[in-house]
């Protein structure tokens, strides 16, 4: 896994009383996909409406588990058990504000050509089968077409442009998780993100 600095101001992740410092790294790697993954993959409904991330139902796999563990190396330890099926056509720009004591993983397994943009420090991941990225689900982030510097639901409308089917994880945030994405360094006078924060869809752009 390669452990990438977000350019981007300071935030804090707001959950319910609770403030803590959000991420000031996230991760990329790749893990060539195993044969149990691609089956259970194959029973998945990749039908997705443009610009949503939708479920497509949890899971648990133990020997999965254990190669992904092996992928994050010493912080293996700190991957749930779960796994989630997500798909999207397009995801609009959003946080995912509702996961407040985890880093947020996805593990790509079919799809368009994509990428995954952090839109605050206009960062962004060529995504393909088998690319792992991890990252604060309280940073800014979308789906969006190669290439693409914005987010527009006329071009993921349609039957042209299929699917994304990813693996969700999460990673507890244990001192090894909070060192390793620097989530242990907290700016008193930050600005303050939670669910109820708006997020411009189309930019990423962070509201009032």
């Amino acid at each position: 896994m390669e452990y990438i600095d977000l350019v981007a101001e300071p935030l804090l992740a707001r959950s319910g009383p609770a403030l803590r410092p959000v991420a000031r790294r996230f991760a990329v790697g790749f893990r060539a996909l195993p044969a149990n993954l691609l089956s259970r993959a194959s029973r998945v409904s990749a039908a997705a409406s443009a610009g949503r991330v939708e479920s497509a139902g949890t899971w648990s796999d133990d020997a999965l588990h254990a190669e992904l563990a092996s992928t994050l190396g010493d912080l293996g330890s700190a991957l749930r058990p779960r796994f989630e099926w997500y798909v999207c056509r397009g995801a609009f720009f959003h946080t995912d504000a509702h996961y407040p004591d985890v880093m947020f993983g996805v593990w790509a397994v079919a799809g368009a050509e994509v990428d995954i943009v952090l839109a605050r420090g206009a960062q962004r991941v060529e995504v393909e089968a088998g690319t792992i990225v991890i990252f604060d689900p309280f940073e800014v982030h979308g789906v969006l077409m190669r290439g693409a510097d914005h987010y527009d639901v006329a071009d993921y409308r349609g039957a042209s442009m299929p699917s994304s089917v990813f693996a969700g994880f999460e990673l507890e945030l244990n001192a090894a998780v909070r060192a390793r994405f620097g989530v242990d360094h907290s700016i008193a006078d930050a600005r303050i993100v939670s669910s109820t924060t708006r997020v411009s869809a189309e930019t990423g752009r962070l509201g009032d």
